[in-house]
């Protein structure tokens, strides 16, 4: 049994690690955020689904989108739309493509 935790340092503001890869092209991504970090503004060239495991983030992107996610909520974040995310305490999220 492993944990979504043990993947990241915890002394790293943000930190990211590959979970998984499909042989097909899909891919997942554990995410950590520490207690008010930022993921600074990028984009993906693909679609994306965005799960918030454990804690609370903001998401915010260049369409004026703003919403809060707490353990179980998701979004759709759409392609080449740029985002970030910050987070109000130390939170796990997991990112598939």
């Amino acid at each position: 049994m492993k944990n979504i935790r043990a993947l990241h340092e915890s002394e790293k503001s943000v930190s990211a690690k590959p979970i998984f890869k499909s042989p097909f092209g899909g891919n997942a991504t554990a995410i950590q955020l520490l207690k008010n970090e930022i993921l600074k503004e990028h984009s993906s060239k693909t679609d994306a689904f965005l799960i918030c495991v454990e804690g609370k983030v903001k998401y915010q992107d260049q369409d004026g989108n703003e919403y809060e996610l707490n353990a179980g909520d998701y979004y759709d974040i759409k392609a080449n739309v740029k985002h970030w995310l910050e987070a109000f305490v130390t939170s796990q999220l997991i990112l598939i493509k």
